[in-house]
């Protein structure tokens, strides 16, 4: 592949990045909105559960009332069958006829209305935990994408932190030569100076061992350890006379 084709795929490849990111994003948009919306439809389903809850506690209620004024009528329908009150009795008999069929009205009403109210709260528990464990989804992926965010920045400051530390190490290198160089042209310049008055050459002669006399303790040594025949006699200085 060409430099330029890499580049345009390069150029591709984070349009892509960047498309993908963006949809992502709006995607957890519209998740969040939705969790919302189901929530709020789940409050709606709560209020539903708890008006049929209501109307099923106001049956039972009324059930258990009938039936006991049920049981107080047929009590009271003996009682005037004993006592030779049939015309008493025969009243108390309709009146319980009454409350056996609002019994049976009752009662088929709460059948039909207690497998729903059994349903409803299944439904809504089970809304609640896939609710409750999307959101919890939701924000681990926030968070790790807030991790993520995180750690890109640390690298890409670690990456800058080792481009400047590069170029530094870069100009000490750069520091170094030119301080080598310079302190080059300065010993030639002294060697030059050595040459032009004339050291040079009597640094020479002494390398060589002419012209000097040593002074060292080791050549003295020598001197006094030697035969006194192979000593040249050291001449003094006359005497200076002193007029008087």
């Amino acid at each position: 592949m060409s430099t330029w084709g890499k580049i345009f795929t390069a150029i591709r490849g984070g349009i892509n990045e960047v498309a993908e990111a963006a949809a992502d994003s709006q995607s957890m948009r519209v998740l969040d909105q939705e969790i919302r919306d189901a929530e709020q439809s789940l409050r709606g389903a709560r209020s539903d559960l708890a008006g049929i809850m209501a109307s099923n506690k106001s049956v039972m209620r009324r059930l258990e009332e009938n039936r006991a004024k049920e049981t107080k009528d047929t009590d009271s329908a003996r009682a005037a069958i004993s006592a030779g009150r049939t015309d008493l009795a025969q009243g108390l008999a309709q009146r319980i006829a009454g409350t056996r069929a609002e019994v049976q009205r009752d009662q088929e009403e709460l059948d039909r209305l207690l497998p729903r109210q059994q349903q409803m709260l299944r439904t809504i528990q089970e809304t609640e935990a896939r609710i409750a464990q999307m959101k919890r989804e939701v924000e681990n992926v926030k968070a790790n994408e807030s991790l993520l965010r995180a750690q890109s920045a640390i690298a890409h400051s670690q990456s800058g932190i080792n481009t400047r530390l590069g170029s530094a190490v870069e100009s000490l290198e750069r520091i170094k030569k030119r301080q080598e160089i310079t302190a080059g042209r300065i010993e030639a310049g002294a060697e030059l100076a050595a040459l032009e008055n004339g050291s040079d050459l009597d640094r020479q002669l002494r390398e060589a061992g002419i012209g000097s006399s040593s002074h060292s303790a080791d050549d003295i040594l020598a001197q006094l350890m030697a035969p006194k025949h192979s000593v040249e006699p050291i001449l003094l200085p006359a005497p200076t006379s002193q007029k008087d």
